[in-house]
């Protein structure tokens, strides 16, 4: 059987706009849930999620901010 991994991409600056790396982090989270492998991958000014501080301080950034910490080691990869 060939598994496939579902991968979830995301670009934008989260400290302009949280919502595409926190769709991506949300997705990833749902599919392992399901028991579908999962990557975030992010690209361009998205990497800097890896910043806590330059996630947007609004309640969608705060959201974002606590699934990356949790994606830390988590059960998806994610890829800078």
């Amino acid at each position: 059987m060939n598994r496939r991994t579902l991968i979830f991409f995301a670009a934008k600056d989260p400290g302009v706009d949280p919502g595409p790396a926190w769709s991506a982090y949300h997705f990833a989270e749902v599919a392992t849930r399901a028991g579908l492998a999962a990557e975030v991958r992010l690209a361009g000014d998205a990497v800097l999620v890896a910043k806590p501080d330059r996630v947007a301080a609004t309640a969608q950034g705060d959201q974002l901010r606590a699934k990356a910490a949790a994606g830390r080691g988590g059960p998806f990869l994610v890829s800078l």
